[in-house]
């Protein structure tokens, strides 16, 4: 058998138990604040206290409140990539998502880079790293989010690099978090 760099870790990049962000998850869902950026962190944070549970809180929060924009990908001059904007319309593309969550770690407080590169379905693609307990992560809030608006796609969360490489290509790849770079 194999013994895979993300064996034994749910094929994150951190050890962690999903099960445990139960009741934070059902609250960001629930949050409904889209008058700034800055109060919808202020109130996401009233139930996150570690930086793990805030990263987890507003990337549940952008999943699960921010509609792909189809439209948008096509024209875009009907689009604006803005924070502010992307949470009043309630929609945008991968780099409005990226971007978003970027504005909202930092006014919470977290290390938080905005990355581009290409994936496997887009030859343009944007998705983020945070700096968790002395590290680096990745996450993707696009694909993260499910058609359905029910439920989140896990597995764009803290993904392990072995596995986030697979679909994710970053144009700087010091980004892919791997020891070795693959080549492509």
């Amino acid at each position: 058998m194999t013994d895979y760099p993300w064996a034994g870790c749910d094929k994150k990049s951190m050890p962690i138990d999903l099960t445990e962000f139960k009741e934070l998850d059902a609250y960001a869902q629930k949050v409904n604040v889209k008058d700034t950026v800055e109060n919808l962190v202020s109130v996401l944070l009233q139930k996150a206290h570690s930086d793990l549970e805030k990263v987890r809180a507003i990337w549940v929060w952008i999943c699960h409140h921010i509609e792909y924009d189809a439209e948008g990908c096509h024209d875009r001059e009907k689009l604006s990539l803005k924070p502010s904007d992307v949470l009043q319309s309630g929609k945008t593309i991968c780099a409005g998502y990226a971007l978003l969550f970027a504005k909202m770690c930092s006014i919470a407080g977290i290390r938080c880079e905005y990355l581009v590169g290409r994936s496997k379905r887009m030859k343009k693609h944007a998705w983020n790293a945070v700096h968790l307990g002395g590290k680096w992560h990745l996450l993707d809030c696009t694909w993260g989010r499910r058609k359905n608006l029910g439920r989140c796609n896990d597995f764009y969360f803290l993904t392990h690099p072995a596995l986030f490489v697979e679909d994710h290509f970053p144009d700087n790849p010091k980004w892919l978090l791997l020891k070795q770079r693959v080549n492509e």
